[in-house]
């Protein structure tokens, strides 16, 4: 069933998807600007749906920054390769490209082939990104789909002891462009960005509680010893990717999806490596780090 919203620019429909979470928000051409009224009523559908999707899109990549800019302050990421810039010399700094395209042999923006683990955007970061926002422009013909995991909803599913022993605890959180699986303990921390941030946290907007842990990027438990942090962190991520609390976003292209990175974990399907798949990135800055 399809809510609207009337702003003073037209009606924003809001038609929530048959999954555990997630809508598609109808009505608006992105690259307009949006009228006050609308703009609350796409942060507002973002709190309450978690992931919000607009479809058929045609944006460029100054469209991108132009609307990401409405809701909040744009992140400029720091690119691992610049062969981004040869190819593609006017893209806005605030844009990432993420793609398993190469040029010569080097990637064309951030590398990305394959299936990816679930993770959090920046949550290695002392304030990580509020929000994501991706925008397709190539796909292969199969695969590649992004899963979008529910946090408050793994928080709710967590037995009461196990909520109750990791109250208050904290979890160091480690990124590496080159890795692709979960942090080692012989992981150099000087190297790469870490932080650890509360294992629960409370989002600022909604006041609802979520898991904040991930397999790709959480390396332990402080405080607790090897073999009790590994197995409680198995639990926590067994529960966050229960298929239950999980939305698989089938793209197309033109669509732009965005997503909450405080109460949200998300992750890629696999797809052939023949085939190119090509997608612009823009991300909100946070203004405070989780609690």
């Amino acid at each position: 069933m399809a809510d609207a919203k009337v702003t003073d620019t037209g009606v924003v429909e809001i038609a929530a998807f048959d999954a555990p979470l997630g809508a598609e928000l109808r009505g608006l051409d992105l690259r307009e600007k949006l009228s006050p009224e609308a703009v609350r009523a796409v942060l507002q559908a973002w709190y309450d749906n978690q992931v919000i999707v607009f479809r058929d899109q045609d944006l460029s990549p100054r469209h991108l920054v132009d609307f990401t800019a409405q809701l909040g302050t744009p992140s400029v990421p720091r690119m691992p390769s610049q062969a981004v810039h040869d190819v593609i010399p006017d893209l806005p700094p605030e844009v990432m490209i993420v793609s398993n395209v190469r040029i010569d042999g080097k990637p064309l923006g951030l590398p990305h082939d394959g299936e990816m683990w679930f993770h959090s955007d920046m949550c290695y970061a002392e304030i990580p990104h509020t929000a994501t926002m991706l925008y397709s422009v190539e796909l292969p013909s199969t695969g590649g789909n992004t899963l979008f995991a529910d946090m408050y909803a793994a928080y709710e599913n967590l037995r009461p002891e196990t909520r109750a022993r990791l109250e208050g605890k904290k979890a160091l959180q480690v990124h590496d462009y080159k890795r692709t699986e979960r942090p080692g303990v012989d992981l150099d921390l000087t190297k790469v960005g870490n932080y650890a941030h509360p294992v629960f946290i409370t989002h600022p907007e909604t006041g609802r509680k979520a898991v904040y842990v991930n397999r790709l990027m959480t390396a332990r438990i402080e405080g607790m010893e090897r073999v009790e942090s590994d197995a409680f962190l198995e639990e926590l991520f067994n529960v966050a990717e229960d298929p239950s609390i999980v939305y698989e976003h089938v793209w197309r292209t033109g669509d732009l999806v965005i997503w909450d990175n405080r109460c949200i974990t998300h992750a890629r399907t696999g797809f052939p490596d023949n085939e190119r798949r090509l997608l612009r990135r823009t991300t909100l800055l946070g203004t405070e780090a989780p609690q």
